[in-house]
């Protein structure tokens, strides 16, 4: 026989204080739950498994009929299905609420998702949105493949270790590409927690995998000879531009596309930025300058998909071919890959050579971090420890 219990979540009240009343249905060892359509003040919830509401609550009893009619339906359901011998399981049962409010399908972990993506629009970059679109296409692939039931009652380590082995057994990611997907699940159930949809807590013991990877960035040479290389394509010609451009300031691409003049003052940049909304003040170097004057101080919009894929292009033509040793982790597999540098190149390389190459250039650590708004030091030292790997190069190179 089946189970049917209720219960409040606390979690996210609304403007009148009060919480939303689930539905718990325990059917051959597997259970959903469901947001019944009605609100209470958490005050005359009595957590009375006969009664959950308490006779203070004055609604004439309307409130603890409905409870008890959804209870009865389902009680019914079962013991009819029983008695004619048909098979019957918790989706099935789920399916047979028809009462159920709007509201419940919004409950469900895929139409969260969408609204959890649509939510952080305002407030994510393009960037993280897209990483967001990727990992639900991870999750629903995972749901088809395994003929998993994204419930959020069943995202257990169970769960996690399956998942986190389709990945990297079935679809054959790295491990810094699942850490990623694991970290975007956690964001999305730490969103899901918070506006109450979601009470199981396994997910905060899940492990985001994550190995140290080849940080690539233009050496100086690298840098001026991309900076003077002559280009008759327009498009390749901006795409140029907008990528010396971070190279010279450290800016994020994202930040750099909506400069303008009222940002300039004095040689100096100062700018809001759009992923930490941080204000950096960036001294203003004459190769900087000369870009935007010219482009008359409103720099040029390309798409990052386009702007990286001429960054190759330009990377190739301005002879940036040293091969590249990129190590990743799939599981416990060690992959080596030997790439040429240009097809590494990214709108991000910009900023990690501006960093780089002012550390190499003697700028304190304090300084760089001032102006590219780290504030984390740690995700700062992966710099660091390139700069002394160089210093020990040229040392063995001039001593040897």
């Amino acid at each position: 026989m089946a189970s049917v219990s209720f219960f409040i979540t606390k979690k996210k009240l609304d403007k009148k204080g009060r919480a939303q009343i689930m539905l718990q249905c325990v059917h051959e060892k597997e259970r959903f739950r469901i947001y019944t359509g009605e609100k209470i003040e958490p005050k005359y919830w009595s957590y009375s498994k006969k009664n959950p509401i308490k006779p203070s609550y004055n609604d004439d009893g309307t409130l603890s009929l409905y409870l008890q009619k959804l209870d009865k339906k389902i009680t019914n359901l079962v013991r009819d299905s029983k008695a004619e011998g048909k098979f019957l399981s918790v989706e099935m049962i789920k399916a047979s609420l028809q009462e159920e409010p709007e509201e419940v399908k919004e409950s469900s972990f895929f139409p969260l998702f969408d609204q959890f993506i649509a939510s952080s629009a305002a407030t994510r970059t393009a960037g993280t949105i897209k990483n967001y679109k990727n990992s639900l296409h991870y999750f629903k692939e995972f749901s088809k493949a395994k003929k998993f039931d994204f419930q959020f009652e069943a995202i257990n380590m169970a769960f996690y270790n399956k998942f986190i082995t389709y990945l990297i057994k079935d679809v054959g990611l790295s491990n810094n590409t699942v850490g990623r997907n694991i970290k975007v699940l956690k964001t999305f159930l730490n969103w899901a927690t918070d506006n109450g949809y979601n009470s199981n807590l396994d997910y905060k013991k899940f492990k985001m995998l994550q190995e140290p990877s080849e940080t690539i960035y233009l050496t100086d040479k690298e840098l001026k000879t991309l900076y003077k290389l002559q280009i008759s394509n327009p498009a390749a010609d901006r795409a140029r531009d907008l990528f010396c451009f971070g190279c010279f300031t450290g800016l994020r691409f994202s930040d750099v596309a909506t400069l303008s003049r009222a940002n300039i003052s004095d040689d100096e940049i100062r700018i809001r930025t759009q992923k930490t909304k941080d204000i950096l003040s960036i001294p203003l170097l004459p190769q900087a300058k000369a870009i935007l004057e010219k482009y008359d101080y409103n720099m040029p919009v390309l798409s990052n998909q386009k702007l990286n894929k001429h960054l190759k292009n330009l990377g190739e033509k301005a002879g940036i071919k040293e091969d590249v040793n990129i190590q990743k982790y799939r599981g416990a597999e060690r992959i080596d890959e030997k790439t040429p540098k240009y097809k590494l190149l990214t709108t991000h390389t910009a900023r990690r050579t501006f960093i780089t190459l002012s550390l190499e250039k003697g700028i304190r650590q304090e300084v760089v971090m001032s102006i590219t708004g780290h504030k984390n030091f740690r995700t700062f030292s992966a710099y660091v420890k390139i700069v002394d790997k160089v210093k020990k190069q040229e040392l063995f190179k001039a001593w040897k």
